[in-house]
């Protein structure tokens, strides 16, 4: 892949690593910010559920933060594209449609082979035809 393209990702995951950045701070205020009094218990469990769900959206996008500051790292390092399992090239369509791949095509079809035999249905993670190589 061309370095123009590379840093082009790279922008782009810095931009939206700082885009989360900011929805948590603003959760983080919002949350501060609210008041303990409710009219009464009901309205109580409504706010607490709605908190709950809150953090727990802020927990993936925390995972989500960490998977693009070690794609930046990647990247910084010349590691990016350079599949964890075999060493070899992770195609550039996969990169461009999901840039924190960590795995080539071949080598993520077989964790999820694998994964499908140990635990005996499809993950969420599972890949996409459409993505493949």
């Amino acid at each position: 892949m061309k370095q123009e393209k590379i840093r082009s990702i790279r922008q782009s995951l810095v931009e939206k690593m700082e885009e989360l950045w900011s929805i948590a701070d603003d959760t983080i205020s919002q949350m501060k910010n609210t008041d303990g009094k409710y009219a009464d218990p009901f309205d109580q469990a409504a706010i607490e559920s709605n908190k709950f769900v809150e953090l727990a959206c802020r927990n993936r996008e925390r995972q989500l933060i960490f998977a693009i500051k070690e794609t930046i790292i990647r990247i910084d390092r010349g590691l990016f594209g350079i599949c964890d399992s075999c060493g070899r090239t992770i195609c550039e369509k996969r990169l461009l449609i999901e840039p924190m791949s960590r795995l080539c095509t071949a080598c993520q079809e077989k964790r999820e082979t694998s994964n499908r035999q140990k635990y005996g249905r499809l993950g969420i993670n599972d890949i996409s035809r459409n993505h493949a190589c």
